[in-house]
């Protein structure tokens, strides 16, 4: 296996091979419908290995542990990364020989065997991992692999102040819009931490922090990255929609969004991150085709204030696209006006944003940290 990026760390991943911390049972997409299919070592191992050794992620868990269903409606609840995606996380993390290094979401235990080796007899690795069974999956993995890491069972955004202060901190799973405060209280001054970071609106990005000797911490985001949240800042896994009475009784506009602006506004390439950093507690749904080719629906939400916006967009008629909105702010109206300050913005991407954090706010900036998008309290 090739990981493609962060040549530092080929030579680790080849002596920590992956496949050691694999369980037996894997999940891919069910190829006849929704869901998922088990693909199992013992019974059909060609495929198994192929996905192991693919520089793609593997569903080790769904539905947080609980069987398939019989509708389809599984969700994967945990996973093994990709490796390019691991490399380029550790690589931003930069770990030394000898450094006490907190990992946030131990998973299968692979990413804790990575970060030990490189730090060596002389450093420590704790990981730690909310679901038990999964935590004794991995604690039984770096056992059977000669691994020293310490593997802990508890609420990974708690961190674990038993073992601060560490020198570096990594997350393995995504936060939603707000960094933890115990992450940083257990990061030694000078030390860095590194998680993904995401909207309710899309997918994230890399999230690099540094923290100074005044208690500040500041950094950039890289990259578009779809990480599984932390379960502590998970949303309701369906959101909130209202019945179709409420829906027929909405206010009715249409718009002068044009298939090209949806692009922008959705595309993860493009405007989503940054559109999305300047709607708080809003969800995005988008259904593709879901009255045809080219007829797409795309819905808006916020559950706090219970607001819905829902736009029927039929790529395919010149007409104008059809808004319905409802509730005490109008989100359609929000995610034009964040359009529109993307455009002026000259269209910025992650590696333009940043994030400042002090014990009263984390700050979200653009460029600069004198520019403010957004803060919270």
């Amino acid at each position: 296996m090739t990981t493609d990026t962060a040549p530092a760390w080929a030579v680790v991943f080849e002596q920590v091979p992956r496949a050691g911390f694999i369980p037996d049972t894997i999940w891919v997409d069910d190829p006849d419908g929704p869901g998922f299919t088990a693909v199992s070592r013992r019974t059909d191992p060609s495929a198994w290995e192929a996905a192991v050794a693919a520089n793609a992620p593997v569903i080790t868990q769904i539905n947080l542990g609980e069987p398939a269903t019989e509708n389809g409606e599984d969700f994967p609840s945990s996973s093994s990364s990709q490796p390019s995606i691991v490399a380029d996380m550790l690589d931003a993390l930069d770990p030394r020989p000898g450094e006490r290094v907190l990992e946030i979401g131990t998973g299968t235990g692979w990413n804790a065997a990575l970060l030990a080796h490189r730090v060596g007899p002389s450093g420590q690795v704790t990981t730690i991992e909310v679901d038990p069974a999964l935590a004794e999956t991995a604690r039984q993995a770096l056992t059977a692999a000669g691994v020293a890491a310490e593997a802990v069972t508890g609420d990974g955004a708690a961190g674990w102040p038993a073992g601060a202060p560490f020198d570096r901190i990594i997350a393995t799973a995504s936060v939603r819009e707000i960094v933890p405060p115990a992450w940083l209280a257990q990061l030694r001054p000078g030390g860095r931490l590194v998680t993904p970071w995401g909207t309710d609106y899309g997918n994230g990005a890399l999230l690099t922090l540094d923290l100074d000797a005044d208690g500040i911490a500041s950094g950039r985001f890289s990259g578009n990255l779809a990480f599984m949240r932390l379960r502590s800042h998970q949303r309701s896994l369906f959101g909130w929609e209202p019945d179709d009475d409420t829906v027929a009784a909405a206010e009715v506009a249409a718009t002068d969004v044009r298939g090209k602006d949806l692009d922008m506004m959705l595309n993860p390439e493009k405007g989503r991150f940054a559109i999305g950093a300047r709607l708080p507690n809003v969800a995005l749904v988008v259904e593709w085709d879901a009255h045809g080719p080219g007829r797409h629906v795309l819905e808006l939400d916020d559950l706090i204030t219970r607001s819905y916006a829902r736009l029927d967009a039929d790529v395919t008629d010149p007409a104008p696209f059809t808004v319905r909105q409802l509730g005490p702010r109008r989100l359609w109206d929000e995610a034009l006006a964040a359009y529109d300050w993307w455009h002026e913005h000259a269209k910025p991407g992650p590696d333009r944003l940043g994030l400042a954090i002090t014990d009263d706010a984390q700050t979200l900036f653009l460029d600069t940290p004198e520019t403010v998008v957004r803060t919270w309290p």
